[in-house]
């Protein structure tokens, strides 16, 4: 009897990536810098400066991420309008050994971004949640068999470089920190520029 086959039905894109290149010393040294200017998160800290990216000494860094913003909305959006997903805010984010990073997602917001300056592969982790309602009949699972469908949490390791783009509204969080580095991070929204919709359907939204 032929094997029956399981379809993932409409799933949450998790784009993963990396920076090709090494962080520079100007660029660690103004990470570096930010941490004295920050102010506290629920579980760890993050920057004053909510428009970070627009520091001159993360030029080159904002560039890459334009380029994976304009990827990412050509390979997984695929939008019929010439529109645009631009960085809004950004942001630096610290969390120490025993500091955490609370559950939540990123409103007016249609892609949220995670870069990764300062991780311990395997150590730190992004932790993500599926939005389901309360079920009332909830069979407990084999712990030896979580996969995509059983699976209300899934976590991906991170490193040094990595950068991580997902929908606003997906529930993310980092759990108590283990290790001995500080994981710092560089998060960030974006939201359309361009002509959204249909005139004809009476849907356009110009922005």
């Amino acid at each position: 009897m032929k094997e029956p086959i399981i379809q993932n039905l409409f799933p949450t894109p998790i784009y993963i990536t990396k920076i090709n290149r090494g962080f520079t010393k100007q660029e660690l040294q103004f990470v570096k810098e930010q941490k004295k200017h920050c102010k506290n998160n629920e579980g760890n800290i993050n920057t004053k400066d909510n428009y970070i990216l627009n520091r001159k000494e993360f030029k080159n860094v904002k560039k890459f991420l334009d380029k994976h913003c304009k990827k990412y909305l050509d390979t997984v959006i695929c939008p019929k309008n010439n529109i645009e997903l631009y960085i809004t805010q950004s942001w630096l984010n610290y969390t120490e050994a025993n500091q955490y990073h609370h559950k939540h997602a990123h409103p007016n917001s249609v892609v949220s971004g995670v870069l990764y300056f300062d991780s311990d592969v395997k150590n730190d982790k992004i932790l993500f949640t599926h939005p389901i309602p309360y079920q009332q009949i909830s069979p407990e699972i084999d712990k030896t068999k979580f996969n995509l469908w059983n699976s209300n949490t899934w976590f991906f390791p991170v490193e040094t470089g990595n950068l991580f783009m997902f929908p606003s509204s997906t529930t993310h969080q980092v759990e108590t920190k283990q290790g001995n580095n500080t994981r710092i991070s560089l998060a960030f929204n974006t939201f359309y520029k361009g002509s959204v919709g249909s005139n004809s359907e009476l849907t356009e939204l110009i922005l």
